[in-house]
């Protein structure tokens, strides 16, 4: 059977790129774009330029978009000049004059606070599978080379060329296969996604295809659908499918974006949380001296009160995004219901499969992660707690020793006074030395001593006195 696929012919295989830029974030005023809402369409006029497609690069000009427009539930983007459609050629192939020319479309919407930009890249005839690989020209409708900030799905739409007449599941599957891999032929990064599930969409297969990778500049989500059945075509071109689909596939992307912005705000607090245990550590190990000791907690409290502000802000982010991925899911689903009940078979179990993921995994360990971060929250708050404690027992210390020091220079000062007092009550009595003054003869009895030595006796036993009454009255007023 593979010998005969080798030469597999495909009818107007066409190529969309659904790509969804975050436009608008709830801690904006109203009305006030992101930093780089405009990334995606500078993105699609370089691409415009590489390509050699005029009208591509420069297709901003044909974007109505208001300076000061808030979110919208519905909103087509470009002029209706062009019908809100931008079409274009690609250039000539050198050497492939029996290839078709392709050509392709720009379509641009925006979805509540999302640009969606659709890129379409088809060829108007029959080609070969390998081909493909001109669809997406050097891998530059690949994440990598698309800058779009919540995400991107691959959708390739063609009616294969197949020897039987009902092929089985086997030999479309493995077509599916080759028609991803003739699309991944010139990727610059190794993408490599892999077969997820198939159902039907308008009565015809439809392959799933994904990396599985959390982050979406790394995520690479491919759809390959090939029209087997009547009616498809006819569907497909009345275009009943085609909002709804696009609705879908940007909640999809919605929902993982966020799921991947709460993984990043999870490392983010367990990097804090290390910190904070490695500050910890180092409470065990302070300094004596209590001068030092503060030093050190005051320099602990400044780095730890904004870490515990980061972790708490943190939290909230990623209660945030578990609030936002419960809404997309909401309206996943409706969207889901909505595809389901469109004219033709639909068999979309494998779109049903996203909603059980997201329930099962990424609300499930954004429940799980938030049980695990909140007591570090607790945790923050007693380290904080203690911390402060620390210093002001510290600090009581501190000032204790101090006052005692300084009552202490008081009681000295007031010594020295009291010498100095002393002092200058004895130069007072100094005069007296030259007083004279006999021995008394044995016959006078005992003479009064010299009038010098009696004054200076009363004047220690008063300068005695006064210290003796001051520091009394000081120490009263201490009390």
């Amino acid at each position: 059977m593979n010998e005969q696929l080798s030469g597999e012919l495909l009818h107007y295989p066409k190529l969309s790129l659904y790509a969804f830029h975050l436009c608008h974030d709830m801690a904006l005023a109203e009305g006030e774009r992101v930093e780089d809402a405009d990334v995606l369409w500078q993105g699609f006029e370089e691409l415009g330029k590489s390509l050699k497609i005029p009208a591509l690069k420069i297709c901003r000009q044909w974007l109505k978009i208001p300076e000061h427009q808030g979110t919208e539930p519905f909103r087509e983007l470009l002029s209706e000049k062009i019908d809100r459609c931008l079409s274009f050629h690609f250039p000539p192939v050198a050497g492939k004059s029996d290839t078709p020319r392709r050509n392709g479309e720009f379509y641009a919407v925006q979805l509540h606070d999302t640009y969606v930009a659709d890129l379409t890249f088809r060829y108007p005839g029959m080609v070969p599978v390998a081909e493909l690989t001109h669809l997406n020209p050097e891998g530059r409708l690949l994440p990598d080379r698309i800058s779009a900030s919540i995400g991107q799905t691959l959708l390739l739409f063609a009616k294969p060329v197949i020897p039987e007449e009902s092929p089985s599941p086997d030999t479309l599957r493995n077509l599916a296969d080759r028609c991803k891999k003739a699309l991944l032929t010139q990727a610059q990064t190794p993408f490599d996604p892999s077969y997820l599930a198939q159902g039907q969409l308008l009565g015809s297969p439809i392959f799933e295809y994904d990396n599985d990778a959390e982050n979406p500049a790394q995520s690479c989500h491919i759809l390959i659908w090939l029209d087997c059945h009547p009616d498809t075509a006819q569907l497909e071109d009345s275009g009943d499918y085609y909002h709804t689909l696009m609705d879908l596939l940007c909640y999809r992307s919605k929902i993982r974006f966020s799921y991947h912005q709460a993984r990043t705000r999870y490392r983010d607090c367990r990097q804090l949380y290390h910190e904070l245990e490695t500050l910890m550590e180092a409470l065990q190990t302070l300094p004596e001296d209590t001068a030092e000791k503060l030093t050190v907690l005051q320099d602990f409290l400044l780095k730890i009160n904004p870490q515990a502000f980061s972790y708490a802000r943190h939290i909230r982010d990623i209660e945030d995004q578990r609030t936002t991925i419960i809404t997309n899911l909401k309206n996943y689903t409706t969207k889901l219901e909505e595809l389901t009940n469109i004219a033709g078979k639909q068999e979309l179990s494998f779109l049903q499969a996203f909603s059980y993921e997201c329930r099962s995994k990424f609300l499930g360990q954004i429940h799980t992660e938030l049980n695990y971060l909140r007591p570090g929250q607790a945790l923050f708050g007693h380290c904080i707690a203690t911390m402060r404690g620390i210093v002001e027992v510290e600090q009581a210390k501190m000032n204790h020793n101090q006052q005692q020091t300084n009552q202490d220079l008081q009681d000295q000062i007031q010594a020295v006074g009291v010498g100095i007092a002393t002092g200058a009550i004895v130069a007072s009595t100094s005069g007296l030395m030259m007083e004279t003054w006999t021995l008394p003869k044995p016959s006078q009895g005992m003479k009064p001593l010299h009038p010098f030595l009696i004054a200076l006796a009363a004047s220690a036993f008063c300068s005695w006195g006064a210290w003796k009454l001051m520091k009394w009255r000081i120490s009263i007023q201490r009390k």
